[in-house]
């Protein structure tokens, strides 16, 4: 039975309580990142009503060891397609084929990268659609905007309903891409606080900085080494950066190229962020983009003091008390001469720490889940 037929059976534009939602998830790349755990996170908090099908458009399905799926609710594709600049026929023909055959209530649709799945979908079968736009990559950092992808979002997704999880990708999506204020959703991220509670286990006598991340050019960790590398100077410190990606071999030149190489280190990717954070001091973002970052959230859950740049909405984030120390992502002298300071100061770190740790309580997941479930029953309610 197609889709249209299941939704047919939903009278009057209400949905029933008792039938299963099929979604199918249509990701650039499903390699670790901060959507992907996001969607870790729902696939536990929607629960039995929705099934998940996942796919990869390079093939990349590295990320799926962190969704756990007892209950055989999510299933997985690699579906690599040909390159192109923005439209191939061969992969619209795949993908609308994909379509048909996977009987989904709704398409989920993932960033730039996965707009020639909205084409496909426009010109047939035409489902149901939440396009989840979550930030930019490094040619679109800063805030600038490729006028071509600006006007194809414009034209591709005014008809879809589109999420994103900050003020100002909230604000580009309605003034810029011009999408109607009323199709616009801004659901903030949420993480499982409660998690990240755990008892420290720092280092005597040295003062670990961490940062949790992929090692892609916009996360910038080679701002990070420089910094650090300046920062940490004639003190006791060691910089410790978990993640993998396509910049390690950039980061491991740059480590060895630091006169603080010897207390650099890239151990490589963790399933378990909780841990890795209670062996910091001091967590550190140094991207030259984001939105909302879940690394920041899960350091301030662990009640970590934080030094991170100026992008997205870090700075609502981290509230008053941390805003000293939000720095300009240009100004890499004043982010050292801050990180400095929290290397010095213990009092200092605590009193961040304990103002991260309390108001890291507004990041609670239940309200994220809550309105990720309303959005997509939304979605499907309005197609039947």
């Amino acid at each position: 039975m197609c889709w249209r037929d299941r939704a047919s059976k939903i009278g009057g534009g209400q949905l029933s309580a008792q039938r299963t939602y099929r979604l199918l998830h249509v990701f650039p790349s499903f390699a670790m990142g901060g959507q992907q755990r996001r969607l870790a996170t729902l696939v536990d908090g929607l629960g039995a009503a929705f099934r998940h099908h996942v796919c990869a458009l390079d093939g990349d399905l590295s990320a799926r060891s962190m969704i756990s799926d007892e209950a055989g609710a999510v299933t997985f594709e690699a579906i690599p397609l040909e390159k192109s600049s923005l439209i191939s026929l061969n992969n619209l023909r795949r993908l609308r084929r994909l379509f048909l055959e996977s009987q989904a209530d709704l398409l989920c649709t993932y960033n730039f990268g996965s707009i020639e799945a909205v084409i496909a979908n426009r010109a047939g079968p035409n489902l149901p659609h939440v396009h989840h736009e979550d930030g930019f990559g490094p040619d679109e950092a800063g805030g600038r905007q490729k006028p071509r992808r600006a006007l194809a979002r414009r034209f591709l997704l005014g008809r879809s309903l589109l999420t994103t999880p900050s003020t100002v990708l909230e604000k580009i999506a309605v003034e810029i891409w011009r999408i109607p204020a009323s199709r616009v959703r801004r659901i903030s991220v949420g993480i499982d606080v409660m998690r990240y509670r755990v008892e420290p286990q720092r280092s005597e006598g040295v003062i670990t900085v961490g940062a949790l991340g992929a090692l892609r050019r916009e996360k910038n960790f080679e701002r990070l080494i420089r910094c650090f590398s300046a920062a940490s100077e004639g003190r006791k410190a060691r910089l410790v950066i978990y993640g993998d990606g396509p910049e390690r071999p950039v980061l491991e030149n740059a480590r060895a190229a630091s006169p603080a190489r010897d207390r650099i280190f890239l151990p490589g990717a963790t399933l378990r962020p909780e841990q890795a954070l209670a062996e910091f001091d001091i967590f550190a973002l140094s991207s030259d983009t984001e939105q909302t970052p879940i690394s920041l959230m899960e350091a301030m859950a662990a009640g970590l003091p934080s030094i991170a740049t100026d992008v997205g909405d870090v700075r609502l984030m981290v509230g008053d008390e941390g805003a000293d120390f939000v720095i300009a992502p240009e100004n890499e002298q004043a982010y050292a001469a801050r990180l400095g300071e929290l290397i010095d100061d213990a009092e200092l770190r605590a009193r961040l720490g304990a103002a991260a740790r309390e108001r890291a309580t507004i990041f609670d997941q239940s309200a994220m889940v809550a309105a990720f479930r309303a959005l997509y029953l939304e979605a499907i309610r309005a197609d039947a």
